[in-house]
Formats: C-alpha cells, structure tokens, sequence
C-alpha cells in the first residue's frame, strides 16, 4: 500500500500542483509568491502498515521573517509547511471532522483519486486564492485570532514589525509580555523584542 500512495503522489497529486507552478521536493510541495510561499505535505500516519496506508494534505503560509527572529537558524532552501504560519489541514478548510484518506485492499482506488482531485482543485486552491500579498497574510491571521483559532500570538507582531506596522508591533509585544504566565515566556518575549529592536 505504501506503493500505491507513491504512485498516487507520483501520477495524481504531483501534476495538479506542478500544473499551478508549484515546486517538489520529496512529499512536499511549495510556490514562490515573493513575499510569500504557498507550502503543502502530504503526511502519512505514523500508525501505517503493510496492508492500510493512511495519510492527509496539509497546507499553510512560509514566510522567511520568522527566521532569524523567532527560528533562531536560517530559513531552509526548500519552503516547508511545517515551518508555515495559517497552517491548515484539508478537512478544516473543509469544515469537516478530522479524517484521513485511506489504502487498503477495499480502496477503490479511482474514487479516491477523484476525491484527491476535487479536494486539491476545489478546496486548496481555492483558499490559496485568496493571498494576493503579505497584506492578505497579515488580515487573514488577524480574521484567526479574532475567531480563537490558535496560532503562535509571535508569528503575527513579527510580520507586523517587517512590513512596516511597527506601532502595531510594538503594542502586541507589550501585551504578550503582561500575559505571559511564566518567566520564561518573559524571557523569550523580551528576547524576541532585543531582536526585532523593540524597547
């Protein structure tokens, strides 16, 4: 079965976002926006056998700010989503539970490609529609953080500060440091704040 999901990356997946401009490099893909790359994984389940293969697309936002800054490293050659902001797997852009396309002796394997299709097609492309610009970046992270969705509060005040919007930066670094319940988030934000040369 671990076969047959090459093969479907290899024959399905593969040319829909090599259609769009996307690069690859092993089970990930990304686009180069300039400011900005679209990232994607296809991540298999750690729970995988011999004879059922489980594995889901994730997707997400790579931006080379957070390097240097809150990676203390230089960003990779290759764009990956694991090192993305807005990062979102297929059944929440979905809206759906979480679930796993699945290989096994019962797959049919021409719906599961079909379904693949229409997911990449209608879903993911579909939300990758909407980022234009950095500034598209910035406003759907904010429309995150005013619905509760997680994601790390440092990622958005250093995307503020690189693209010009250091009051808002500095604001949101004051905020993180008054509510951080430990020291050693203090520490970091303090940390964070010397590095982008906010007092």
């Amino acid at each position: 079965m671990q076969q047959m999901l090459k093969e479907i990356i290899k024959e399905t997946i593969a040319p829909l976002y090599k259609a769009k401009g996307y690069k690859k490099r092993g089970n990930n893909f990304a686009k180069d926006c300039g400011e900005f790359a679209l990232t994607v994984n296809i991540q298999s389940s750690r729970w995988n056998t011999a004879d059922e293969v489980e594995f889901t697309i994730n997707t997400g936002i790579f931006t080379d700010k957070l390097f240097g800054t809150f990676y203390d490293f230089a960003p990779p050659q290759f764009p990956t989503e694991v090192n993305s902001v807005l990062r979102q797997r297929i059944t929440e852009l979905k809206n759906i539970p979480d679930h796993w396309y699945k290989l096994s002796s019962d797959t049919n394997i021409e719906e599961l490609k079909k379904q693949i299709e229409a997911d990449i097609e209608t879903v993911i492309f579909s939300y990758f529609e909407r980022f234009n610009s950095i500034d598209d970046v910035i406003k759907e992270m904010e429309q995150y953080e005013e619905q509760g969705k997680y994601e790390t509060p440092h990622f958005l005040t250093i995307l503020y500060h690189a693209y010009g919007y250091s009051d808002k930066a500095k604001k949101r670094i004051k905020e993180s440091y008054k509510r951080a319940k430990y020291d050693s988030q203090k520490e970091y934000t303090k940390e964070l704040a010397e590095r982008l040369g906010i007092s």
